[in-house]
């Protein structure tokens, strides 16, 4: 019932909203999408990789395939590309923010959490400027 709700609120077609499904299905991508959602706000992609321990390619596919699928949107600043999680309402959305709040979902997020914020206490006028540790 919620995916058929998901499809006829946003006005996608089948093919968006198996992509979106699909891209949520992965357990990284997942990971990735949920710290955006805690962030609030844009993550670079090293603080990313720094955050879920995972590769700084692995991460990158994560959000290229979330991009992809619209969940997430990127924005080129400098050298760096920010990420951030689509502010699109609807089920799928609710669900990632769900992972977070008002609580981390699972020790995994919780992790990926700590880290995270551990690394964006580095950032400089809320800006990273570390780079990727990778």
């Amino acid at each position: 019932m919620h995916i058929i709700a998901y499809m006829s609120r946003t006005g996608r077609d089948i093919k968006d909203s198996v992509r979106a499904l699909k891209a949520l299905a992965e357990p990284k991508r997942l990971r990735a999408a949920a710290l955006l959602a805690y962030a609030g706000g844009p993550l670079c992609v090293c603080e990313l990789v720094d955050a879920m321990g995972e590769s700084q390619y692995n991460v990158s596919r994560c959000l290229v395939a979330l991009c992809a699928a619209g969940l997430i949107s990127k924005e080129k600043k400098g050298r760096w590309a920010m990420y951030t999680l689509s502010a699109a309402p609807g089920p799928l959305g609710k669900f990632v923010r769900s992972l977070v709040s008002p609580a981390p979902c699972c020790g995994t997020v919780g992790g990926d959490i700590a880290r995270l914020e551990k690394r964006m206490s580095l950032r400089r006028k809320g800006v990273c400027v570390v780079g990727c540790n990778c």
